[in-house]
C-alpha cells in the first residue's frame, strides 16, 4: 500500500529547518515503530485507525494517519486550520470555525 501525503506536504517540510525535518522524520519512525502514543478516533467509521498529532513549528502541525496494526496510509503536513479540520473530521474536536 502506498502512504498518501496531502497537497501542501512539500511546501510545509520545505519551510522548515533541517533540525525539524529530522526531528519530524525520527517521530514517524517512533510512530511506526509504536514508541509514540497515538489514539483511535471517536467517530464510530474511523475505529480502524490509529491516528498521531504533532506541532512541529509555530504554524506546521503533523498528523500520521494507520489501519490499527497495520501500516501509515496519510501523512498530513499543513497549517493550523487543517489540523484542526482533520481534528473534527475524525471526531477528535468540535468545530471553532463552523459555529459548531
Amino acid at each position: 500500500m502506498q502512504i498518501k501525503f496531502n497537497k501542501s506536504f512539500d511546501g510545509h517540510i520545505a519551510t522548515l529547518k533541517k533540525g525539524m525535518v529530522v526531528s519530524f522524520i525520527e517521530w514517524c519512525q517512533r510512530c511506526k515503530d509504536n514508541k509514540e502514543l497515538g489514539s483511535v478516533p471517536s467517530r464510530k467509521e474511523y475505529k480502524h485507525l490509529y491516528i498521531f498529532f504533532r506541532k512541529i513549528a509555530s504554524d506546521v502541525r503533523a498528523v500520521l494517519i494507520k489501519e490499527q496494526n497495520n501500516n501509515f496510509i496519510e501523512i498530513i503536513l499543513d497549517n493550523h486550520k487543517c489540523y484542526d479540520d482533520t481534528r473534527i473530521k475524525y471526531g477528535y474536536k468540535k468545530s471553532s470555525y463552523y459555529g459548531s
